[in-house]
C-alpha cells in the first residue's frame, strides 16, 4: 500500500512540476509576462507571502479581476482586485485590506491580470532555476512539502499587522524577456512532451505492472479426423484400403489407423480414447505422450486395437455384472497453447461385436471453435490504445523521461528567460541582503548628526553586522538608500546616484526630490 501511495505522489510530483514549468514556459514564449512573488497579507486567503503570480497584460480588465500595477513614488508592484471603476480609472483593493489603494491606475498604467497562481512558487522558482539546486527538486517536493505548508499556515493565523498592499519582496517584478525564435521552438516542444509525459504518468503509475486474467476462448483452432484400416479384397470391400467414413466390420479387420490434422496456435498435444458402456462404466486410455510443436500446423497418428478395447470392457462388464453393450469410443488430442488455451476435439465411435461406426457421420469428423480458456494467471498490464501494445512498466520509464526532460528544459528556458532582463542594483542589493533590510519611509538626518557615504553596500553591510544594527531602506526618484544609524552617525549607500567621498552634514533626501 505505501509503495503504491509513493508511486502516485511522485508521479503526482513530477507531473506538477513538468506541468507548471511546461505553462510558464509557454507563456514566456511570447514575450508579454510578468512574475510577481507576493509580500504581505492584504490577499489573504487567495494569495500568502511567497507565492508565485504570473501576470500577462490583457486587452481589457473587469471588476473581480486581480490585477498588478507600479507604485509611481517608490516603483513598488501593488497585486490586488477590481472592486470598480472602468479602463480610466480603477477602483483598487486587497482581499484582506480595510481600505481601498490610493492610486486609481487606468487600463494602461496595469501591468495584467493574474493567470497563474503556485503556493510558494516565489522560493521554489528561485530554486529551481539554481543549478545546484534542481537535482535535490524531487526530493524536496516529496519530503518538505507537507510539513512546511503546515508550519507555515500556523504561522499566518498568528499575524496581527496587516500590509497596505501585496507586493514583492526581494524583487519587485521580475519580467522575463522575450525568447528567441530558437527557444520559443523549443518551449512548444517542452509542453508537448510534458503533456504527453503527465497524460502517460497517470494510467502507468496509478495502477499495478500486472494483472489477472485468463486466456480468451479462440475460434481459429481447428482439428480433421480420419482414419484407414488395410484389408483383404473380397466381397466387403472393393479395395485394399478402407477410408473414413466407411463403417469397419470386425470379422475382417482387427485395428485401424486414426489420423488428426491441428491447425492452430503451437503448443502441446497429447491423444487419449475414453472408453465408456451404456451401464455407466467408463475409463481413460492415455495413446501418445505429450508432444510440443511450434508451427501453426500438426499431424497425427495413433493405432486403435479393436480387440484390445473390446478385452477391456469385457473384463469390466465381467467385475461389475453389466452387460457390456455397444462400446463408446471417444479418441480425443488434447492441445494446449503457449498462451493457455485449450482445444479438447473428439472423434467419437461407437463399436459392436460387428462393427465399428462414426458417431454423426461425415460431419463429425471435422471440429472447429469451441476450446476453453487457460487457467487465470498474472500478464503484463498495458495502457493506452490496443494498437501500443505498450505495457505499464516501458510506461513508466518512458513518463519518468518525459517528465524529467520536460522539466530540464523549462528550467533553462525560464533561466534564459531571466537573464535577458538585466538585474540593477538595488535588486541585488535586496536579494543578497534580504535578512539585513527593513523598509521605511523616506526620512530626513536630524540636526547635528553626521552622515558619512560609504561606496560600496558591502561596506555598509559590515557596519550593520558589527554594531548588530539593521539597514533601514527607501527608494525615491529611481535611487534607493540604504543607511545604518548608530549612536551618533548616520552610514549612508545611494544606488543610482555619484557616490560622494563623504559629507558631514547633508538631509537624507533630495530637497527636490
Amino acid at each position: 500500500m505505501l509503495n503504491r501511495f509513493f508511486r502516485r505522489l511522485l508521479a503526482g510530483a513530477l507531473t506538477g512540476v513538468a506541468a507548471l514549468l511546461a505553462i510558464g514556459t509557454a507563456v514566456l514564449a511570447g514575450g508579454h509576462a510578468a512574475v510577481v512573488s507576493t509580500d504581505g497579507t492584504s490577499m489573504n486567503p487567495v494569495y500568502y507571502h511567497g507565492d508565485l503570480v504570473l501576470v500577462i497584460p490583457a486587452p481589457s480588465y473587469a471588476v473581480g479581476q486581480i490585477v498588478a500595477y507600479r507604485m509611481p513614488e517608490d516603483g513598488n508592484v501593488v497585486l490586488h482586485r477590481i472592486i470598480d471603476g472602468d479602463a480610466d480609472g480603477f477602483v483598487i483593493k486587497g482581499d484582506n485590506s480595510q481600505s481601498i489603494d490610493v492610486m486609481r491606475p487606468s487600463a494602461d498604467q496595469l501591468i495584467g491580470r493574474a493567470v497563474l497562481h503556485i503556493p510558494h512558487g516565489g522560493v521554489w522558482l528561485q530554486r529551481l532555476t539554481s543549478p545546484p539546486m534542481l537535482a535535490l527538486a524531487a526530493f524536496a517536493l516529496l519530503a518538505g512539502g507537507g510539513t512546511a505548508m503546515t508550519r507555515r499556515a500556523r504561522k499566518r493565523r498568528r499575524k496581527t499587522l496587516m500590509s497596505r498592499h501585496t507586493t514583492t519582496g526581494s524583487s519587485p517584478v521580475t519580467a522575463l524577456g522575450p525568447l528567441t525564435p530558437t527557444l520559443k521552438a523549443a518551449a512548444g516542444t517542452t509542453v508537448l512532451i510534458a503533456a504527453l509525459g503527465a497524460a502517460l504518468a497517470v494510467p502507468a503509475w496509478t495502477g499495478p505492472l500486472e494483472h489477472s486474467s485468463a486466456a480468451e476462448p479462440t475460434n481459429d483452432a481447428r482439428m480433421v479426423f480420419s482414419y484407414t484400416a488395410d484389408v483383404k479384397p473380397g466381397p466387403a470391400y472393393d479395395d485394399t484400403t478402407v477410408e473414413s467414413p466407411q463403417p469397419i466390420f470386425r470379422n475382417l479387420i482387427d485395428t485401424i489407423d486414426v489420423h488428426f490434422s491441428y491447425r492452430g496456435e503451437p503448443g502441446d498435444v497429447t491423444v487419449t480414447a475414453e472408453l465408456s458402456s451404456p451401464g455407466g462404466w467408463n475409463s481413460t486410455i492415455p495413446l501418445a505422450a505429450p508432444e510440443s510443436f511450434t508451427s501453426d500446423r500438426y499431424d497425427g497418428t495413433i493405432q486403435l486395437d479393436l480387440e484390445a478395447l473390446e478385452a477391456k470392457a469385457q473384463a469390466a462388464a465381467e467385475v461389475t455384472g453389466l452387460p457390456a453393450g455397444q462400446l463408446s469410443i471417444a479418441v480425443t488430442p488434447k492441445v494446449e497453447t503457449a498462451t493457455g488455451h485449450k482445444f479438447e476435439p473428439a472423434l467419437n465411435l461407437n463399436m459392436t461385436p460387428l462393427q465399428l461406426a462414426v458417431n454423426g457421420g461425415v460431419e463429425a469428423l471435422t471440429v472447429t471453435g469451441e476450446d476453453t480458456a487457460g487457467e487465470p494467471g498474472l500478464v503484463p498490464r498495458t495502457v493506452g490504445p490496443e494498437s501500443w501494445n505498450l505495457t505499464a512498466a516501458t510506461a513508466r520509464i518512458i513518463s519518468a523521461a518525459l517528465l524529467l526532460t520536460s522539466i530540464l528544459v523549462s528550467t533553462v528556458l525560464l533561466v534564459a528567460a531571466r537573464r535577458r532582463t538585466p538585474a540593477d542594483e538595488g535588486a541585488i542589493i535586496r536579494r543578497r541582503y534580504a535578512a539585513l533590510l527593513v523598509k521605511v519611509h523616506p526620512m530626513t538626518a536630524p540636526q547635528g548628526r553626521p552622515i558619512i557615504d560609504v561606496t560600496t553596500f558591502a561596506t555598509l553591510a559590515k557596519l550593520a553586522e558589527r554594531y548588530g544594527l539593521l539597514v533601514l531602506h527607501w527608494a525615491r526618484s529611481d535611487v534607493e538608500t540604504f543607511i545604518v544609524q548608530d549612536e551618533n552617525t548616520t552610514y549612508r549607500y545611494r544606488t543610482g546616484a555619484e557616490q560622494p567621498e563623504q559629507q558631514t552634514q547633508e538631509p537624507l533626501v533630495d530637497a527636490g526630490a
